[in-house]
């Protein structure tokens, strides 16, 4: 294989410089691509001085535009745009890498978690300006919130109108009418849980002047009875009269 005019004159300045002879190489014009390979490459050594013979057969350092010989170097912090990072460069860099991963990891709530992995709910409620309220459940128990499925209420029912509150309060109200011969048994809206509510009635008869009583009989009655207290003749007689009652307790 013949050699090109560079490599030719590349020889001759050698040759002048007295670093190489012509004895040393084979023929010029017989020279093969595997022995200048090999020269370029600086495994064949026929200078005298090996640098001399790599100025004239080593290719160029690379760049973005030519290839050529690459420096290499396990530095993961260079801004080096012509040097290559070796594998031990990528690894460590990789490393670091998947050390931060971990260290974030450790500080970051779980998406899957619910934050159930929160370290402090309390001062997480702090920090979002959430009052008492927000650790509060709901429902009509001690220390719990109710909705307003805790407020039941009926209005205008046929027996009168209740609403029952949270914790277990029950007001019931309603009108009836009593006759003169005994005590009217009146049912109320909805049964209280036990017997020993409260209740009281108003008379309203506007020709007589009443008095209204009335008694528990069970957890879902009352005895209902008004009594003359007007005219002498009328006092403490049983008396037909309206009445507006109101039944309470738990």
């Amino acid at each position: 294989m013949a050699l090109t005019i560079e490599q030719e004159q590349a020889l001759l300045a050698l040759l002048d410089e007295k670093k190489i002879t012509l004895s040393e190489l084979p023929a010029a014009t017989d020279l093969s691509t595997e022995d200048l390979l090999l020269i370029r490459q600086g495994i064949i050594d026929k200078s005298v001085n090996n640098n001399v013979l790599k100025k004239y057969f080593t290719p160029a350092a690379s760049s973005f535009t030519e290839s050529g010989i690459v420096k290499l170097s396990n530095a993961i912090n260079s801004d080096d745009e012509y040097i290559a990072a070796t594998s031990k460069a990528v690894k460590s860099a990789h490393n670091i890498t998947m050390q931060a991963n971990q260290d974030v990891a450790a500080k970051t709530l779980s998406k899957s978690a619910n934050l159930s992995d929160v370290a402090d709910p309390v001062e997480v409620l702090k920090n979002l300006g959430l009052s008492e309220a927000a650790k509060r459940g709901v429902g009509d128990g001690e220390n719990q919130i109710p909705d307003m499925n805790s407020f039941i209420s009926m209005k205008g029912g046929a027996n009168g109108t209740y609403l029952k509150l949270p914790g277990g309060f029950i007001l019931q109200t309603g009108r009836a009418e009593t006759n003169r011969l005994s005590a009217s048994l009146i049912n109320l809206p909805i049964a209280f849980p036990k017997s020993s509510y409260n209740i009281v009635g108003v008379s309203i008869d506007q020709t007589w002047s009443t008095v209204a009583t009335c008694a528990p009989q069970t957890a879902s009655s009352f005895y209902l009875s008004t009594w003359g207290a007007g005219s002498t003749a009328n006092l403490g007689v049983r008396q037909e009269s309206l009445v507006y009652w109101i039944a309470f307790g738990y």
